[in-house]
């Protein structure tokens, strides 16, 4: 029996001492399924660790895509109002060229015109040729007034005059009778009678012409007189002129008067014509500087105006330029692992800049093209995320915002929300207390 137990219990002891080693066989290959799981779970988390850092990343490029794609919105509605204002540069620009081309004719007309100075001068030359034409004409005047008062003398002697006409009167009866009597003899002898009585007609009236100077010509008219008479043997008809050569002494000087006083006439109409043409040409004259002078205003006001649009909307569009260059040098500075104070220095210089060049070109432009609201509030939040990432203390942080941008710039662009959750309710309270900023902000 005892052998019996002692093999039984040799028997199960044995088979206890298989049975543990078979479990201890499973239990190491299940510690090794362990150790395995263990790695296949390291490597499990190490790989949902890189995809929880990728969708972070995945968010923030997101974001980043959707800041750009409003960027470009914003960017391509700023080219259409810069296309849109190039167009109506254009128009301007061709409208001042057009005005230059008329100004330019203008100018060319005016070269081409006569020299108003030597209109004047040639007017003062004729206005003095008048002058002197008119004191002849008043000298010859008064010369006709003294053959008027010869004349008047000669009239006080008519009773001569009346005898020479008698003279002559019996000079044609004479005549008359030569010519019905054909004897030679008594031709000659009647014609020297002729030539004694011609003689003391010519006598009497030399005597009565002495006094003047002007009626000589009487006397061309006696020797005509006389030398008719003196033909009177070839041509005994021609004694009937003799008359008529001292009626027409009278309406010698008669004609001679009037043409004087004709030409007197006109020449003081064509004094008032000149005068009224020359009042006419500096009226003309002077409408024509007016023009000129209101044309050239007008052309420089354009030039002007033209001149402005064009700066402003070339200022504009750096404006545009810098806000694009400033938007992706944040981006670039934020989206850096490792950063310093420093760098957050730079992005408020860069804030404080590009902030100022949009108040510039607003009051150059007489226009409100100031920072929008969303880019500055968008630089701040920037540079709270960076404060955040690079583990820079708040105080620095404020401090640099201060210095740079100021404390109006800050407190209406700063986000409380963030502020809470980067810093937490002690940043808060520090910027309300800074910024005197109510609970409700």
């Amino acid at each position: 029996m005892a052998k019996k137990d002692a093999t039984n219990l040799a028997k199960k002891v044995a088979a206890v001492s298989d049975s543990t080693k078979s479990l201890s066989k499973e239990i190491k290959s299940m510690t090794k399924v362990f150790s395995d799981n263990q790695k296949v779970l390291l490597s499990m988390k190490g790989m949902i660790d890189t995809l929880i850092d990728t969708l972070e990343q995945i968010q923030k490029q997101s974001k980043q895509i959707n800041i750009i794609e409003e960027d470009n919105q914003r960017l391509y509605a700023g080219l259409n109002q810069v296309r849109a204002q190039a167009s109506m540069i254009t128009n301007v620009g061709d409208q001042a060229n057009r005005l230059q081309e008329q100004v330019n004719k203008i100018i060319q007309t005016q070269k081409e015109a006569p020299n108003p100075d030597d209109i004047i001068n040639a007017v003062s030359e004729s206005q003095n040729s008048i002058q002197n034409n008119t004191h002849m004409i008043i000298k010859i005047a008064q010369r006709i007034d003294s053959i008027k008062d010869d004349l008047a003398g000669i009239s006080a002697k008519a009773d001569k005059t009346s005898n020479i006409e008698s003279e002559l009167d019996k000079i044609k009866e004479k005549i008359h009778t030569v010519l019905e009597n054909s004897q030679k003899s008594s031709l000659e002898s009647d014609f020297g009678e002729l030539k004694n009585s011609l003689a003391k007609i010519q006598d009497d009236l030399t005597t009565t012409v002495s006094k003047t100077d002007a009626v000589t010509h009487i006397r061309g008219e006696i020797e005509k007189i006389q030398s008719e008479v003196s033909s009177l043997i070839h041509r005994a008809d021609s004694t009937a002129f003799v008359g008529e050569g001292l009626k027409s002494v009278q309406s010698d000087l008669t004609s001679f008067k009037d043409h004087i006083f004709d030409k007197t006439n006109t020449i003081d109409q064509k004094i008032s014509s000149i005068s009224d043409l020359l009042k006419r040409a500096d009226a003309a004259s002077l409408e024509f500087h007016k023009k000129a002078d209101s044309l050239a205003h007008d052309v420089q006001h354009i030039k002007s105006v033209t001149n402005k649009a064009s700066s402003d909307a070339s200022k504009e569009i750096v404006a545009l330029l810098k806000l694009s260059e400033f938007q992706s040098g944040i981006r670039i500075t934020s989206e850096s692992k490792y950063g310093e104070l420093k760098d957050i220095q730079r992005m408020a210089e860069q804030t404080s800049e590009i902030v100022n060049l949009f108040d510039k070109v607003s009051i150059e432009s007489q226009q409100k093209v100031s920072l929008p609201q969303e880019i500055r509030q968008w630089a701040i939040s920037k540079m709270l995320d960076c404060a955040d990432k690079w583990e820079i203390r708040f105080s620095d942080l404020y401090s640099v915002l201060i210095g740079k941008l100021g404390k109006e710039l800050v407190k209406e662009n700063i986000r409380i929300a963030q502020v809470r959750d980067i810093f937490g309710i002690r940043g808060v309270d520090e910027i309300r207390k800074e910024l005197g900023l109510h609970e409700s902000a």
